[in-house]
């Protein structure tokens, strides 16, 4: 069990910061060897049980972050908090072992590694980021950016990438554990070089001139955010730095910039400079808590200071952090956090992207960019995206610069420069292959100016969505279960030796 805990362990390092990509071909190789030794289903689901603990155990750490040190829960009440996720998360391998367990093969090792344990170990990867909201956390696909792989996310998004990266690992195993080395070789081949040549393709095309943008990055600790006496400071530290960058086309503050109301600042604090910017047509995107008049619901908002109609609200909010799900159930765990604004309403789904001048851009904030399917709609509408997140949550951990990670997938997919504003960093802009064009250092006061290139045009994932990816992976997965609902008939019927019996 050690072995695939370390393993797991390993598989962190392929994602960012560090971002060694053949890590994740070596950890996903020794975790398929391991389940292929596996003589129980139940020995199986330890192996995805311990390589769960090693992955998510080393990479989403950073939760601890944002738990103890900023929602001010205790530390053993924090630990079993984080634990009881990493937990969940592994729940996901410990069902892909058991799957792997009753669908491989006794004869066939090849098949197994590149067929079988891809396929289940993409298909767990697809309900970990969908079921009960979805928890997209380190996606194999992710691993293999700004790599031949990678040209597969236009056409398939992250799924079909993660796919390429399992079955690689696997067609590699089977290259140094059999003599089919022409068999092998080839196989990795088409899907290196089949990934090189969409790399080559040119799914959308610039229009229109560059959009001078000046992203804002005020650098507020998360424990001074919420302080009374941290309020003025901070709201005067936006203010200026947007003063010096009024010539951009574009300003953007990072999410919940200011830590009040938007009708109440409105009014008050930034009564002046929001008069001011509509008196100077100057958009500036600010990161809000908005509410309805009634003062039942409050979002997760952007608004535009030069025309506050235009407004964005958040609709795929973080559990236990933004909202309570089961909230009959687990709302009296809310006492236990002490995070501001809590209980989030969603925005609507048919939102429309926001106009400025000749370009429409599609908004998002923070963890909505962890979802390529649910941002298609705003691409497709869009010239360029801006999203806003506030990492100070996990500052100087590894959670920011996975978030780049994938904001950089979804560039690839939608087919649109993305350009990211943060509190803390990382304040990217990102452009239409996946590649970071522009950025300043994290953690420092500071404004990035720099240019989004609009584009116009469809990549097939914008097209089909996930779709065509997932009805490949289902048609797979369903051809193995009936393959091995076949053999068990043949056991019963005595027609001969089935090629796998599995015991339970």
């Amino acid at each position: 069990m050690m072995i695939a805990f370390v393993l797991g362990a390993l598989m962190v390092f392929a994602h960012a910061p560090v971002g060694i990509a053949p890590l994740a071909l070596i950890a996903l190789g020794g975790l398929f060897w391991l389940w292929q030794q596996a003589d129980t289903s139940f020995r199986a689901m330890q192996i995805g049980l311990s390589f769960g603990l090693g992955y998510f155990g080393f990479g989403v750490s950073w939760l601890i972050s944002s738990i103890y040190l900023y929602a001010e829960m205790n530390l053993l009440l924090s630990v079993l908090a984080v634990l009881c996720f990493i937990l969940f998360l592994t729940l996901y391998f410990i069902l892909a072992g058991w799957l792997v367990a009753r669908l491989k093969t006794v004869e066939h090792l090849g098949f197994n590694w590149v067929v079988v344990m891809p396929a289940v170990w993409v298909f767990a990867e697809w309900l970990r980021a969908t079921l009960f909201g979805g928890f997209p956390f380190l996606m194999t696909g992710n691993t293999h950016l700004i790599t031949w792989l990678d040209g597969y996310a236009p056409v398939f998004g992250v799924t079909g990438v993660s796919w390429a990266v399992a079955m690689s690992a696997g067609i590699l195993l089977w290259l140094l554990q059999s003599r089919a080395w022409v068999g092998a070789s080839l196989s990795l081949a088409v899907i290196w070089l089949g990934a090189a040549s969409l790399k080559n393709i040119e799914w959308v095309q610039p229009v229109g001139k560059p959009v001078e943008m000046a992203l804002i990055q005020g650098n507020v600790p998360q424990d001074e955010k919420w302080l009374p006496s941290a309020f003025l400071p901070t709201l005067k530290r936006y203010v200026s730095l947007t003063k010096d960058n009024l010539k951009a086309d574009i300003i953007v503050w990072p999410e919940t910039a200011i830590p009040a109301y938007y009708d109440v600042v409105e009014k008050g604090a930034l009564r002046s400079f929001i008069r001011d910017a509509q008196l100077l047509n100057a958009d500036i995107l600010m990161g809000v808590i908005t509410r309805d008049p009634d003062h039942q619901r409050y979002y997760n908002a952007i608004v535009n200071a030069h025309n506050p109609e235009q407004e964005y609200r958040k609709q795929h909010l973080v559990p236990f952090s933004e909202f309570f799900p089961f909230s009959g159930v687990l709302q009296p765990l809310s006492a236990l956090f002490n995070v501001p604004f809590s209980e989030f309403s969603a925005g609507a789904a048919d939102q429309p992207p926001m106009t400025f001048g000749a370009h429409t851009v599609g908004l998002s904030v923070c963890y909505e960019m962890a979802f390529g399917a649910e941002l298609i709609e705003s691409a497709r509408r869009s010239d360029f995206l801006i999203t806003v997140s506030n990492d100070a949550w996990f500052a100087h951990t590894l959670e920011p610069a996975q978030q780049v990670q994938d904001v950089q997938m979804r560039a690839l997919e939608l087919g649109r420069e993305i350009a990211r504003s943060t509190s803390t960093g990382y304040t990217v802009i990102v452009d239409t292959k996946g590649q970071i064009k522009a950025e300043i250092p994290a953690y420092e006061v500071g404004v990035l100016r720099d240019d989004v290139q609009p584009y116009q045009g469809e990549t097939p994932f914008v097209r089909w969505g996930s779709w065509p990816i997932l009805a490949g992976l289902f048609t797979v997965m369903l051809l193995l279960v009936a393959r091995r609902i076949w053999e068990q008939r043949r056991v019963k019927t005595g027609l001969g030796n089935p090629r796998s019996t599995r015991p339970g």
